[in-house]
């Protein structure tokens, strides 16, 4: 194949890949993101399954969504927030849903991830805990490799809140304050 044609091809196929990118905002609904690759973790009495999950609907309550690569610094990005909810809010007032990139996970520690999620399952077996194994969170709401993103979103499934790094006790608090309001509304 001619190098030339290679080359002028290539930023065509970019624009088109990435044309379905869709990144959440403020005040708008979130994006839709179907996983059906592993899916929502599904805990029964002796094992595991799993069944496609999309954020269609949402639970129709105020939700926190965290959405970060399956590695060990990553996940203790929001870890500090969702601590505080645990101990400043009723969990029957809000939802929770963890996203785990499968695809972002080191070479060889996907197996590590999932038997985490599953212990965070039982852990927390109100929580949606979901594994992505293709990565199309990052892809379709464009957070770019190894991307993380926390969301709070309404009852309506309304961004409210978001962020890609890590929260400061300032931004905690008012997120706190935010989600108190949301859940009395």
């Amino acid at each position: 194949m001619n190098f030339r044609f290679v080359l002028a091809l290539l930023p065509l196929f970019h624009f088109s890949t990435g044309s379905h990118a869709q990144p959440p905002s403020l005040s708008a609904p979130l994006p839709q993101l179907s996983i059906d690759n592993k899916g929502e973790l599904i805990a029964t009495a002796d094992d595991y399954s799993y069944t496609p999950w999309t954020s269609a609907g949402g639970p129709q309550k105020t939700h926190v969504l965290q959405y970060f690569p399956a590695t060990l610094s990553d996940k203790k990005t929001f870890e500090p927030f969702t601590n505080l909810l645990q101990t400043e809010l009723d969990y029957k007032d809000f939802h929770v849903t963890t996203i785990l990139n499968l695809d972002a996970a080191l070479w060889g520690t996907t197996g590590l991830a999932i038997s985490e999620a599953k212990s965070k399952k039982h852990e927390f077996p109100l929580a949606s805990m979901v594994l992505d194994a293709g990565g199309l969170g990052e892809q379709t709401w464009d957070l770019g490799k190894k991307g993380a993103l926390l969301l709070v979103l309404d009852d309506q499934g309304v961004v409210r809140f978001l962020t890609r790094e890590s929260l400061d006790e300032t931004t905690m608090a008012s997120t706190l304050e935010l989600m108190r309001s949301l859940i009395k509304s």
